[in-house]
């Protein structure tokens, strides 16, 4: 399970009791007395909260953001989540320990969900501006061409350096589900990486044809299944992984399937890059004549 998987149920949990303290609150404005210990009850959950906090601090100590590090770090140290966790606090702590795991968890999904989305629009980017530079670069129309001649690893490293030269490290993963570099033998160290790139993203690279794009497109998501680890240095795409199609051709939209998303929360995209792109008015043409023969009688 990934932080972000796991961050997920932690802030549902959190706006779980902030509702159940709402409403607490609400009761005792009409009546102090709590005859029933909603409020010891409320302590102990908040209690139980930090604790689960803790756990997710010291389990994702080596891939969290340093920022999200350092919120918690300093919530852990603070004087609400001890009053949390002490018995002798009753409804007082629990008052406290939840106005600041409110704040805590707006700022940990805001750290969390921006850093993903800004390396997630950066591998969109580095891909669109792929298929950009080989409709109007010969240069690297010739170097995909001779790419795509030599096979799948041919062209899955060649991605994988105009990734890199887009600040995303494209990996895919071996046999056993764990990380594999695309060109040397070996994954640089987490270090290097950190330093190095925006962010760390699953790529599985196929060539196709029109006639097996939807048997390569399968191959790769059964591949990308294997994955298993979690992600890396808080720099890794956690929740998008990217299965490529290389072909010469368009691909004919209907054997490129949508984005679609696993049990997991995984979303899979699936995109093809094309290595001699037709011109938009020649694919209209080629698009009117299809239709056309469909419906001969249409004048």
């Amino acid at each position: 399970m990934s932080y972000m998987e796991s961050w997920l149920a932690l802030s549902a949990r959190i706006k779980g009791l902030q509702a159940a303290g709402e409403l607490y609150a609400r009761f005792q404005g009409y009546h102090q007395e709590d005859n029933y210990g909603a409020g010891r009850y409320l302590r102990e959950q908040c209690g139980a909260a930090v604790d689960s906090l803790q756990r997710f601090r010291q389990h994702f100590a080596g891939s969290l953001p340093d920022d999200a590090i350092t919120l918690l770090d300093n919530f852990l140290a603070s004087a609400p989540a001890r009053a949390a966790r002490e018995p002798s606090t009753a409804q007082r702590g629990a008052r406290g320990a939840l106005v600041v795991l409110a704040a805590l968890e707006a700022e940990i999904t805001f750290v969390l969900t921006g850093r993903q989305e800004q390396i997630r629009a950066r591998s969109e980017r580095a891909f669109m501006l792929l298929q950009r530079m080989l409709a109007v670069d010969a240069d690297v129309q010739s170097k995909w061409a001779a790419a795509l001649m030599q096979g799948e690893v041919a062209c899955e490293r060649l991605g994988a350096v105009h990734l890199l030269s887009q600040g995303i490290y494209a990996f895919k993963i071996d046999a056993i589900g764990a990380r594999s570099d695309l060109v040397i033998p070996e994954l640089p160290h987490e270090t290097v990486l950190s330093r190095s790139v925006e962010g760390l993203v699953l790529t599985e690279w196929k060539v196709a044809t029109a006639v097996n794009a939807a048997a390569k497109f399968a191959e790769a998501r059964a591949q990308a299944d294997l994955y298993s680890q979690g992600a890396m240095a808080g720099i890794e795409l956690a929740d998008y992984r990217y299965l490529v199609a290389v072909s010469e051709n368009e691909l004919p939209p209907a054997v490129i399937p949508g984005d679609s998303t696993a049990a997991d929360g995984v979303v899979y995209r699936h995109i093809n890059i094309v290595v001699a792109p037709s011109l938009p008015s020649m694919i209209g043409r080629r698009r009117a004549r299809g239709r056309a023969a469909k419906n001969p009688n249409t004048n």
